[in-house]
């Protein structure tokens, strides 16, 4: 190690040294081996002719081999190279003098705002991105700064306030140039997307799961969506090749939704007189199973029944011939029991569906039920009622498969009042069926269970006789009957493919039920022919 005599005569003869050398182009000569940081300061304070304040002794001594003469200015990034080394940097404090800080501290210090100043100072800069985030690019300016730099972000304005040694600041600028240009898989645009056939805010939900999942590229903004409902609409915000794919997806979603238009007969069915009809007609009446499903025999009278007849040119290219046989054989029970009065048909509404989507069905009334009574001051009491819904609501979902088939996912609620109830006050009963169902295009689904039991008292009497008072007991006669009444729902998918078809499948259903009529009549003048050879 030199001693502290040997470094001061060395830093004093580099003083005199240039002091006395002669200045060329404002160039020193500078040579130094192993002398002292606070003599460099004050080295370069009498070259550069500037003061220097220096608060405290830094330890530590510098080398340095100068080959080739520099500036004065060169005395000063050699100088802050040294202090930084330390933990410490220059500041022009505005006084006409230089301080010597830490540089922990300096980036609190009122320092130059992007403008250039006579020393290699830190200073502070703002970036303005005009296509990049403030936050991504902040993440790529660590990069180029020291490591006693400060960064900002600022997400208002879209900037970056870094505060840095100005070769650094130099560096970012430069860099700037390049990372902040207008990249085509990130940049976002608008697009305004009008729907055909989905509903757009539906679609947003969906669309919004997806994106959820989806795994994004560094950089890559996630898409916006939103929904303009009175223009049936998607509002997308994202760039151009997210969008390429988002734009497939959206078209398969919106495709032309297919339908199904079902044909319902809600009938109510004596048990009683279907067995007796039955017995007539050689037919079932119907059978409720444990699932839920009612059941027909579609076998009408014996081997001279006549066979039916679809004609020749009747174009029913919807539906297969075994699904249309059964479709009239069935319709001609109801119609055979409905007839004979064993069968009461209450409703045939029609509801069309968008596949896989529920609908309903309410055939019904509204009763004003009494509610209680209300006991006013000076008023009295007044009676209160609430308006309930009595009747059948049906609610139906199709769901179409691949091969000709629809899935019904049918509910059955059914509420009614109870006889001999409190006119006011009544009892009312509510009966429930859930069921679902695989069947044909064409073929009828048949729902049960929704069974009540019907008492009748019969009172006959003798003329006369059955007047007088005691002894007229005996000439009078008193009949029950109980009876169970089923109300069941027959449901007939036929699957539109599209809206064109929908005229096409009314002029061929209004063909069937022409046949249908033809077909029961040519049974009934059978079974009365029979009757006459009899």
């Amino acid at each position: 190690m030199k001693s502290p005599v040997k470094i001061l005569l060395i830093s004093i003869s580099l003083t005199a040294l240039l002091a006395a050398a002669p200045v060329k182009n404002d160039k020193v000569s500078l040579a130094i081996d192993g002398m002292g940081i606070t003599d460099l300061i004050k080295l370069v304070a009498a070259a550069t002719h500037r003061n220097i304040f220096i608060g405290e002794e830094i330890p530590g001594t510098i080398s340095y081999a100068g080959n080739k003469p520099i500036s004065k200015k060169d005395l000063f990034t050699i100088l802050q190279s040294t202090l930084d080394s330390k933990g410490y940097t220059l500041i022009d404090m505005g006084g006409g003098y230089l301080s010597v800080v830490k540089t922990t501290d300096a980036t609190q210090m009122n320092l130059p705002f992007m403008e250039k100043s006579d020393i290699p100072q830190m200073q502070t800069h703002i970036f303005t991105f005009h296509f990049s985030t403030a936050e991504t690019m902040g993440a790529k300016i660590k990069h180029f700064t020291s490591k006693n730099s400060k960064i900002t972000s600022s997400k208002e304005s879209n900037s970056v306030i870094v505060t840095d040694f100005p070769e650094n600041i130099a560096t970012i600028e430069k860099a700037m140039k390049i990372l902040d240009t207008r990249d085509e898989t990130i940049a976002n645009t608008t697009y305004v997307i009008p729907l055909k056939n989905a509903d757009a805010k539906l679609l947003v939900t969906t669309l919004n799961t997806i994106l959820a999942k989806m795994t994004l590229m560094p950089g890559q903004q996630p898409p916006s969506i939103t929904s303009d409902d009175s223009t049936n609409s998607l509002i997308v915000i994202t760039s151009d090749e997210l969008f390429k794919s988002l734009e497939a997806t959206i078209h398969e979603l919106d495709h032309d939704r297919q339908q199904v238009y079902v044909r319902a007969k809600i009938i109510e069915i004596s048990d009683n007189k279907s067995q007796e009809v039955g017995i007539k007609y050689g037919l079932s009446g119907g059978a409720v199973g444990s699932s839920g499903m009612f059941s027909f025999d579609s076998r009408l009278g014996d081997n001279s029944t006549p066979a039916i007849n679809l004609g020749e040119s009747l174009p029913l290219s919807m539906f297969s011939v075994p699904t249309i046989k059964a479709g009239i054989a069935l319709g001609a029970n109801i119609s055979l029991l409905n007839s004979n009065g064993a069968a009461n048909i209450l409703s045939e509404p029609s509801i069309l569906c968008i596949d896989n989507q529920e609908s309903s069905i309410y055939v019904g009334k509204t009763e004003s039920i009494s509610s209680g009574v209300t006991q006013g001051v000076g008023t009295g009491i007044t009676q209160n009622y609430t308006r309930q819904d009595i009747g059948l609501t049906l609610k139906i979902k199709p769901r179409l498969s691949n091969d000709n088939k629809v899935l019904l996912g049918v509910t059955a609620k059914l509420e009614d009042i109870q006889p001999n109830s409190i006119a006011d006050r009544p009892s009312t009963t509510k009966r429930e069926v859930l069921t679902s169902a695989i069947v044909n295009n064409g073929e009828s689904v048949i729902i049960g269970g929704l069974i009540r039991e019907k008492i009748d008292e019969t009172n006959t009497k003798v003329p006369f006789f059955g007047d007088i008072p005691v002894f007229g007991n005996l000439f009078k006669n008193k009949a029950t009957s109980r009876d169970k009444i089923n109300l069941v729902i027959i449901l007939t998918p036929y699957i539109i493919e599209k809206s064109g078809d929908l005229n096409t499948l009314r002029a061929q259903l209004t063909e069937l039920d022409a046949i249908q009529e033809r077909y029961i009549a040519n049974i009934t003048k059978n079974i009365e022919a029979k009757k006459e050879l009899k």
